[in-house]
C-alpha cells in the first residue's frame, strides 16, 4: 500500500509539472497570419496595363520590399487578370495583425508621398477608380507543408 502513494504522489507531481508547459505551449501557439487582398477595377486598354505594372515595379514594390526587410508585413505583392470580372488588379499583403498591415500601409503611404509628392502623378490613380478591401485569416498552404518537408516547422 505504501508504494501505492508514493507512486501517486510521484505521479501526481510529474503532472503538475508537466500541466503547466503544456498550457504554455497552447498559449504560445501564434495567431494563423492576416491577407489583406485589395482589388481594383481599372481600365486596363491603351497601355493603362502596362503603365500600371510599370508604377507598381519602380514605384510601389521598392518600398514594401523595404518594409518586408523591416519586419513590418511578411509579404507583399500584386496580380492581374485579364478575364474573369471587372476588379482585374489585385494587391496583396501579409502580415502577423491586421494593424500591422495598417500601419505598414500608413508608412507606405508615408514613404511614397516623401519620395514623390503628395499629389504625384499616378497611372494608376487615374486607370483605377474604384477598390475594395478585404481582411481573411489565412490557413494551412502548402508552403507550409515545403517547410516541414525541408525539415522547417
Amino acid at each position: 500500500m505504501q508504494k501505492f502513494h508514493t507512486a501517486v504522489l510521484v505521479l501526481a507531481a510529474l503532472a503538475t509539472l508537466i500541466a503547466p508547459s503544456a498550457a504554455l505551449a497552447q498559449a504560445e501557439e501564434p495567431d494563423p497570419p492576416v491577407l489583406r487582398l485589395s482589388f481594383f477595377m481599372c481600365d486596363l486598354g491603351g497601355g493603362s496595363g502596362d503603365a500600371i505594372e510599370e508604377e507598381i515595379e519602380t514605384r510601389d514594390m521598392p518600398i514594401w520590399n523595404a518594409l518586408v526587410s523591416e519586419g513590418m508585413v511578411d509579404s507583399y505583392g500584386y496580380f492581374f487578370h485579364w478575364w474573369a470580372d471587372e476588379w482585374n488588379v489585385g494587391i496583396y499583403t501579409i502580415a502577423p495583425t491586421i494593424q500591422a498591415i495598417l500601419d505598414a500601409n500608413e508608412e507606405a503611404g508615408n514613404r511614397m508621398d516623401a519620395q514623390y509628392g503628395e499629389n504625384a502623378p499616378s497611372a494608376f490613380a487615374d486607370a483605377c477608380p474604384h477598390h475594395r478591401d478585404g481582411f481573411y485569416t489565412m490557413g494551412p498552404n502548402t508552403d507550409e507543408d515545403a517547410a516541414a518537408a525541408a525539415g522547417g516547422r
